[in-house]
């Protein structure tokens, strides 16, 4: 009888393991995949104006759409256009393809970025690049990239610029070649 019982118990439990392999092979497989990480908002056809202590517009960006994202602490930008306010009129815009905010005061511009001096009778006019970083604290736009610098009848190739918007000061860190030519 001890024999039988012991055969009845084996042949049940068993029978229960090879049950539950089989109802886990119907389950779909959770495999460890990384997910794209959602924006806790989204915001299309973005308009942020900032003002100075006196109250004075300091700067606007636009952008079509903005992505924000608490845990990365970053906000992604899709077109976005900075324009920067001197004595209330608009002085510099800086704008891209794509770009991404950060909560330390600085934006990183890539694809398509174009630097334009709104003021006219400066110097230089445009700097062109793949990739700029602007701090808005200190107000400086900076990049390792190649870039293109155009002013009125010059546009000089480089690589890499640090570029301040107060002291109007522009600072190529290599010089690859200028082109000079007379505009009638």
């Amino acid at each position: 009888m001890k024999k039988q019982l012991f055969w009845f118990l084996l042949v049940i439990i068993g029978s229960s393991i090879l049950f539950s392999l089989l109802v886990d092979d119907d389950k779909p497989q959770t495999m460890a995949v990384e997910t794209e990480l959602q924006p806790d908002f989204v915001a299309y056809q973005l308009i942020r104006t900032s003002f100075d202590a006196k109250g004075n517009m300091s700067g606007m960006i636009r952008a079509t759409q903005m992505s924000h994202f608490e845990q990365l602490g970053q906000i992604q930008l899709e077109e976005p256009a900075y324009t920067i306010f001197e004595q209330l009129m608009p002085k510099w815009q800086v704008s891209s393809s794509n770009g991404v905010l950060y909560p330390d005061d600085k934006v990183v511009l890539e694809q398509n970025v174009l630097l334009e001096n709104l003021k006219s009778g400066e110097l230089f006019n445009k700097v062109e690049s793949e990739q700029l970083e602007y701090g808005f604290e200190q107000q400086v736009i900076s990049t390792n990239q190649q870039v293109i610098i155009s002013g009125d009848g010059f546009a000089i190739n480089g690589q890499g610029v640090k570029v301040n918007l107060i002291t109007q000061k522009l600072q190529l860190h290599q010089h690859k070649g200028t082109v000079y030519r007379h505009d009638q």
